[in-house]
């Protein structure tokens, strides 16, 4: 099947059933942050950015290979300003938490196996284990994974998950859009402050986002690695996108805008709290689920549009 070119360098589209459903795009872009996570920059430029020919995306790449289960809780403020000395994080404690309810990832281990073998690996050993969502951005996703000190929600990870991935170098990885459909559960590689914190502290990549809808997200295209998708609890990330965050004024972001333009650093570090949910969204529990159990309840269809 041919594929058309859309620029020079920029990358093969093509269209069909070999993208998984029909008529869906897959597209294989240049320009990707994948060699900011592996060591080999030079090879890494090479493999990724050649558009000679497009790849294509079998059915066997997106079977679901596992299914992974995150039990959310949802605290009545973003921290909890009475906690106690000595308390394990700074949010609410299990008595002030809302049970929001469960959402089930079914994940494509055939097209990026080193990815999902440490995604599943982290859910295993508990890394998730109350955390939180750390960035809503309504209408297009919501992020979770992000690497840093436990006490405030973020990730851990133990030496026991490989730092290395191969999947980042692969052009397979990114031939499917991140940012196309609600519910698609991807890889995050675009946060600048998480890559220096990953670099710093030999940590490996486990910011994931999660498409909400009801309109794209082409922030997540090219940038992201899709890793599986929402099988179970559309419900959920629906309450999840609905929690109110920081957000600043318009004159708030004209003037934030024109200070990075100053190349006012100060500018970047003020704008990683918009999108930071008010009220703490926090992984209570994780876990894998057996295959049996995935197939019986598996919901069919993509995410519902609100």
């Amino acid at each position: 099947r041919q594929g058309r070119v859309r620029a020079e360098g920029e990358g093969v589209e093509e269209t069909g059933p070999s993208c998984g459903r029909e008529e869906e795009r897959c597209v294989v872009r240049t320009g990707r942050r994948a060699t900011a996570l592996v060591g080999t920059a030079a090879a890494v430029t090479a493999l990724v950015t050649s558009p000679s020919r497009a790849v294509q995306v079998t059915e066997e790449d997106l079977a679901v290979t596992n299914t992974v289960y995150f039990d959310v809780g949802l605290c009545p403020t973003a921290t909890n300003q009475n906690r106690t000395l000595g308390a394990k994080n700074i949010f609410c404690t299990e008595k002030d938490l809302e049970y929001l309810g469960r959402i089930e990832i079914g994940l494509y281990g055939n097209l990026v196996p080193v990815t999902v073998k440490n995604f599943v690996q982290a859910v295993e050993e508990g890394v998730f284990d109350q955390t939180i969502v750390h960035k809503v951005l309504r209408g297009q996703y919501i992020l979770a994974g992000k690497p840093g000190a436990r006490k405030y929600g973020e990730v851990e990870m133990p030496e026991t998950i490989s730092r290395e991935n191969g999947d980042l170098i692969s052009s397979k990885a990114f031939a499917l859009q991140a940012g196309l459909r609600p519910g698609t559960v991807s890889l995050y590689l675009q946060d600048d402050k998480s890559e220096r914190e990953m670099e710093r502290r030999n940590l490996a990549n486990l910011e994931f986002a999660i498409t909400t809808g009801p309109g794209p997200a082409p922030d997540l295209n090219d940038r992201s690695v899709v890793l599986g998708t929402v099988t179970k609890g559309f419900d959920v990330i629906s309450e999840i996108a609905e929690v109110p965050t920081f957000q600043p004024n318009k004159n708030l972001k004209s003037f934030n805008k024109f200070a990075a333009l100053l190349g006012d650093d100060r500018a970047n570090n003020a704008r990683g709290i918009w999108g930071k949910p008010r009220k703490a969204v926090i992984f209570i529990g994780t876990g894998q689920v057996k295959m049996q159990d995935a197939v019986a309840g598996e919901e069919s269809g993509p995410m519902p549009m609100p």
